[in-house]
Protein backbone atom coordinates (compact mmCIF):
# COMPACT_ATOMS: atom_id res chain seq x y z
CA UNK A 1 0.00 0.00 0.00
CA UNK A 2 2.78 2.26 0.93
CA UNK A 3 4.31 1.57 -2.54
CA UNK A 4 1.33 2.55 -4.50
CA UNK A 5 1.00 6.45 -2.84
CA UNK A 6 4.70 6.86 -3.59
CA UNK A 7 4.30 5.67 -6.68
CA UNK A 8 1.54 7.92 -7.61
CA UNK A 9 3.15 11.06 -5.40
CA UNK A 10 5.58 10.68 -7.86
CA UNK A 11 4.10 10.64 -11.08
CA UNK A 12 1.83 13.59 -9.31
CA UNK A 13 5.72 15.39 -8.77
CA UNK A 14 6.71 14.44 -12.05
CA UNK A 15 3.98 15.55 -14.31
CA UNK A 16 3.59 19.09 -12.11
CA UNK A 17 6.82 19.22 -12.72
CA UNK A 18 6.93 18.99 -16.62
CA UNK A 19 3.43 20.87 -16.51
CA UNK A 20 5.50 24.31 -14.91
CA UNK A 21 8.44 23.71 -17.01
CA UNK A 22 7.00 23.55 -20.18
CA UNK A 23 4.89 26.87 -18.87
CA UNK A 24 8.28 29.19 -17.97
CA UNK A 25 9.61 28.48 -21.36
CA UNK A 26 6.30 29.25 -23.02
CA UNK A 27 6.03 33.25 -22.73
CA UNK A 28 9.63 33.68 -23.90
CA UNK A 29 8.86 31.96 -27.25
CA UNK A 30 5.42 33.85 -27.10
CA UNK A 31 7.37 36.71 -27.31
CA UNK A 32 9.84 35.95 -29.58
CA UNK A 33 7.13 34.85 -32.18
CA UNK A 34 5.56 38.04 -32.07
CA UNK A 35 8.80 39.96 -32.43
CA UNK A 36 9.70 38.07 -35.43
CA UNK A 37 6.25 38.32 -37.18
CA UNK A 38 5.69 42.11 -36.14
CA UNK A 39 9.34 42.86 -37.47
CA UNK A 40 8.44 40.59 -41.00
CA UNK A 41 5.28 42.34 -40.70
CA UNK A 42 7.05 45.80 -40.24
CA UNK A 43 9.99 45.05 -42.79
CA UNK A 44 6.92 44.96 -45.62
CA UNK A 45 5.80 48.14 -45.24
CA UNK A 46 8.00 51.10 -46.69
CA UNK A 47 8.93 54.42 -44.62
CA UNK A 48 8.76 52.30 -41.68
CA UNK A 49 9.24 54.88 -39.06
CA UNK A 50 12.13 55.25 -36.50
CA UNK A 51 11.45 56.02 -33.06
CA UNK A 52 14.21 56.84 -30.18
CA UNK A 53 13.02 56.96 -26.57
CA UNK A 54 12.38 60.58 -26.60
CA UNK A 55 10.50 60.14 -29.11
CA UNK A 56 8.07 57.54 -28.22
CA UNK A 57 7.64 59.52 -25.14
CA UNK A 58 5.80 61.99 -26.85
CA UNK A 59 3.14 59.13 -27.79
CA UNK A 60 1.40 59.39 -24.10
CA UNK A 61 -1.74 59.36 -25.07
CA UNK A 62 -2.52 62.55 -22.55
CA UNK A 63 -3.72 65.77 -23.82
CA UNK A 64 -4.67 64.34 -27.02
CA UNK A 65 -2.02 62.67 -28.52
CA UNK A 66 -1.57 59.15 -30.02
CA UNK A 67 -0.93 56.79 -27.58
CA UNK A 68 2.13 54.17 -28.72
CA UNK A 69 4.01 51.37 -26.83
CA UNK A 70 7.01 49.53 -27.92
CA UNK A 71 7.76 45.41 -27.15
CA UNK A 72 10.84 44.24 -28.59
CA UNK A 73 12.13 47.18 -30.36
CA UNK A 74 8.58 47.37 -32.56
CA UNK A 75 6.22 50.43 -32.00
CA UNK A 76 2.42 49.98 -31.80
CA UNK A 77 -0.35 52.42 -31.67
CA UNK A 78 -2.72 51.49 -28.82
CA UNK A 79 -4.34 55.26 -29.46
CA UNK A 80 -7.91 53.26 -30.21
CA UNK A 81 -7.76 49.64 -27.93
CA UNK A 82 -10.20 49.77 -24.86
CA UNK A 83 -8.12 48.78 -22.14
CA UNK A 84 -5.58 51.98 -22.97
CA UNK A 85 -7.84 54.90 -21.39
CA UNK A 86 -5.94 58.33 -21.38
CA UNK A 87 -2.12 56.54 -22.16
CA UNK A 88 -2.80 53.88 -19.49
CA UNK A 89 -3.23 50.52 -19.35
CA UNK A 90 -3.08 48.66 -15.20
CA UNK A 91 -0.23 51.15 -14.53
CA UNK A 92 1.53 50.80 -17.59
CA UNK A 93 1.66 54.22 -19.20
CA UNK A 94 2.15 55.07 -23.05
CA UNK A 95 4.94 56.62 -24.74
CA UNK A 96 7.50 54.10 -23.10
CA UNK A 97 8.76 50.73 -23.54
CA UNK A 98 6.47 48.12 -22.54
CA UNK A 99 8.51 44.88 -23.08
CA UNK A 100 9.18 44.11 -19.71
CA UNK A 101 6.07 44.68 -18.43
CA UNK A 102 4.18 42.83 -20.99
CA UNK A 103 6.69 39.91 -20.41
CA UNK A 104 5.77 39.93 -16.86
CA UNK A 105 2.14 40.14 -17.98
CA UNK A 106 -0.33 36.79 -17.82
CA UNK A 107 -1.46 37.94 -21.76
CA UNK A 108 1.48 37.95 -22.90
CA UNK A 109 2.25 39.08 -26.29
CA UNK A 110 -0.91 37.92 -27.41
CA UNK A 111 -2.76 41.46 -26.96
CA UNK A 112 -0.38 43.10 -29.82
CA UNK A 113 -2.37 40.85 -32.37
CA UNK A 114 -4.34 43.26 -35.14
CA UNK A 115 -2.88 46.27 -33.11
CA UNK A 116 -1.53 48.96 -36.04
CA UNK A 117 2.44 48.61 -36.47
CA UNK A 118 3.56 52.29 -36.75
CA UNK A 119 7.29 51.69 -36.28
CA UNK A 120 10.24 50.53 -34.50
CA UNK A 121 12.29 51.47 -31.32
CA UNK A 122 15.85 52.42 -31.60
CA UNK A 123 18.46 52.02 -29.02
Amino acid sequence: MKNNNKAKLMTLLLGAGLLFGACGTTQATTIDQASTNSAASSSSQSNVKTFTLNELAQYDGKNGNDAYVAVAGIVYDVTNAAKWQNGSHYGVQAGTDCTTAIKRSPHGTSVLEGLPIVGELTK
